[in-house]
């Protein structure tokens, strides 16, 4: 079992999923997430952190893209949380299966198709305590003390007969944004301009469809893909101090094949369309995104594998059209070569190397990295890497790069912002060390260290400023260019099976600046330097699954909201209850306790979940303009037949 996979206890034959929300996809995986709404996630694989490149989603061989500048939405996940049957997370840059990344990846694979006709439906639905409900915004449907943390509702479809399946399904997700804290600073963005009795509604709805069909034999794999989601929800994004009503729409086409000619050497090739838009939603500010991308891309790779040698090489072609406001032919054509390779020496020792170089116009970004493996004995493996990695202005800032090349978005929304003229690639050299001991299939051991320099790294930054009507408003904009410093990031966890229905897992992870530019340690404030989690996964009966998860999680500080830290957030409506909040530039330390259970019945056919979070009542954030979590219960029936 890789040590960075989910594990699931033999005995449970109904593979119990494990998979309840956002931070579900992070759990004991090194990496950190922030989100200001249960549902948004930012993400840090300990790379570049929260506002740097992001990771790659990965979905049963086919990439996705659920993030609409730099933050990812988990409604634009192209499956349901339960179907989620493993997940696997790296870092850096390399080549997965045919599939090269540049700053980290998330891997996740979906439960498989079963033989014959298979039918599924799902309802969940969710409350936090704590929340008033939506007074003003829609009185006569939501109770006061009652937030709707849903409904969501999941239905789909599959059939397989021999080596052909086809399967597709819904995906309905409705949430209301009613958390005190987060509503008082969303209040006064919601009257329409043109009526202003009329109040938005805090709704956010999303919808998606997906259809699949496949064919697998021995010699040859096909996989075509469709999907479409869309959103009304509220943009995120770093140089707003508030959310904005927006629509969110992603489409996508995908077509996989891997061929093989003999058992040892093949070839995999995939096609992908994808488009992305970002469309007005009725509010009070005239904020109109009016942004559009275009994706296509072609990948192609070799592939030997054999007994002690194996080895991946293609390349991709990928080419992104972006219309918006003041982008004229905006196009980028980025092509990239890509090797990975393998080989096993001996028994106990395997050399691993993989490269890559990336072409835009004049521009080219290198990446290379290297790793040894050695098993010492027959309980103890140690691994040592090193890597050098180049990210192109196009792949690293976006957004930035968009705004140098004509899109008037920050004038738009009359925030003075700093670009420098020329954004220059992100540089970053690496170096880390594993061990891991086991002993049979009871105990496993698992010690680690990593130190990075970035050479050149471009921070953005956008301070917030406090506004007595509006509580948040945002300030200027800027790049910071060429910002250098070294990071050392240092971990264990544990595995211990005592039983066959029960698992003990617990992970310790410690990260430290070492040096650096100022504007460099202050940006790594962001991420907690101390996290220290526990899980027991117990399975009683093979229709029951409990699972007790514990986090600890020191405190953060985001230096964009000092101006807001110790200001007060309130309301003036008057059908608002009268209430003070304080911002804070620190999301506290915190505790936090969450319980799962479920159980199936009727032949396995009927399944009930009960998730109950923050057992303690604490109240703490992940983000200081985030909600503010307290106790709260997700409860989920599903079917299957």
């Amino acid at each position: 079992m890789a040590a960075n996979d989910i594990y699931f206890s033999e005995n449970d034959s109904t593979v119990t999923p494990k998979i309840s929300g956002v931070s579900d996809y992070v759990w004991q995986k090194g990496w950190n997430y922030a989100s200001l709404d249960r549902m948004s996630m930012l993400t840090n694989s300990g790379d570049y952190g929260f506002y740097g490149p992001q990771a790659m989603f990965l979905l049963d061989g086919i990439p996705f893209d659920p993030s609409f500048f730099g933050v990812a939405y988990s409604q634009h996940f192209p499956l349901p949380y339960f179907l989620t049957s493993q997940i696997e997370l790296k870092n850096g840059h390399g080549v997965l299966h045919g599939i090269n990344y540049h700053a980290g990846l998330m891997n996740i694979q979906s439960e498989s198709v079963k033989d014959g006709l298979s039918v599924f439906g799902s309802g969940q639905y969710g409350h936090n305590s704590g929340e008033p409900g939506p007074w003003v915004f829609d009185p006569d449907r939501v109770s006061p003390n009652v937030e709707r943390f849903g409904p969501w509702i999941n239905g789909g479809v599959s059939f397989k007969l021999g080596n052909w399946y086809a399967k597709g399904f819904l995906k309905f997700q409705e949430y209301k944004h009613v958390d005190e804290f987060v509503q008082l600073r969303m209040i006064n963005s919601r009257r329409s301009p043109t009526d202003p009795s009329d109040w938005l509604g805090v709704d956010t709805r999303s919808l998606l469809r997906l259809a699949e069909t496949g064919f697998t034999a021995s010699w040859i794999s096909v996989k075509v893909q469709a999907y479409q989601s869309e959103s009304e929800d509220f943009l995120f994004f770093q140089p707003f101090a508030r959310e904005i009503p927006a629509e969110f729409e992603v489409n996508q086409y995908s077509a996989l094949s891997t061929i093989h000619f003999t058992p040892n050497v093949g070839i995999r090739g995939l096609f992908q369309y994808r488009e992305q838009g970002l469309n007005y939603r009725l509010n009070r500010f005239d904020y109109n995104f009016d942004w559009k991308k275009e994706m296509n891309s072609i990948r192609g790779s070799l592939f030997y594998l054999g007994d002690r040698f194996q080895a991946d090489i293609g390349t991709e072609y990928e080419l992104t059209d972006i219309t918006a406001p003041g982008l004229s032919e905006y196009e980028r054509i980025i092509t990239t070569i890509f090797v990975n390779q393998e080989l096993q020496i001996v028994p106990q020792f395997l050399i691993s190397a993989t490269a890559q170089v990336q072409v835009s116009g004049d521009n080219t970004a290198h990446m290379a990295g290297g790793s040894f493996s050695i098993d010492p004995s027959s309980f103890w493996n140690m691994n040592l890497a090193g890597s050098y990695s180049e990210l192109l202005p196009e792949v690293a800032h976006p957004l930035e790069h968009q705004v140098n090349s004509g899109y008037y978005i920050f004038d738009h929304l009359d925030i003075p912002f700093e670009l420098p003229g020329q954004i220059k690639n992100t540089r970053k050299v690496s170096f880390s060390n594993h061990h891991q001991f086991t002993m049979g299939d009871m105990f496993s051991l698992g010690l680690s260290a990593e130190w990075m320099h970035h050479i050149s790294m471009n921070i953005p930054f956008q301070a917030a400023l406090y506004d007595l009507e509006f509580s948040t408003m945002p300030g200027n904009f800027s790049l910071l260019p060429e910002i250098s410093g070294q990071r050392l990031i240092a971990g264990a966890d544990v595995q211990f099976i005592p039983l066959r229905n029960m698992v003990h897992r617990a992970a310790i992870t410690l990260q430290r600046t070492l040096g650096g530019d100022q504007e460099y340690e202050t940006y790594w404030k962001m991420i907690p330097d101390f996290m220290v989690q526990y899980s027991i996964d117990y399975t009683p009966y093979s229709d029951v699954n409990l699972v007790l998860n514990l986090q600890y999680r020191s405190e953060t500080t985001w230096n964009e909201f000092s101006n807001l830290d110790g200001e007060l957030n309130r309301t003036f409506h008057v059908q608002y209850p009268f209430r003070f909040f304080e911002f804070s530039d620190t999301t506290p330390k915190h505790f936090n306790i969450d319980l799962k259970m479920g159980k199936w019945f009727w032949g396995q056919r009927l399944r009930g979940e009960l998730v109950l979070k923050n057992l303690l009542n604490t109240n703490y954030q992940t983000h200081p303009l985030g909600i503010r979590e307290r106790f709260g219960y997700m409860a989920r029936v599903e079917m299957r037949f």
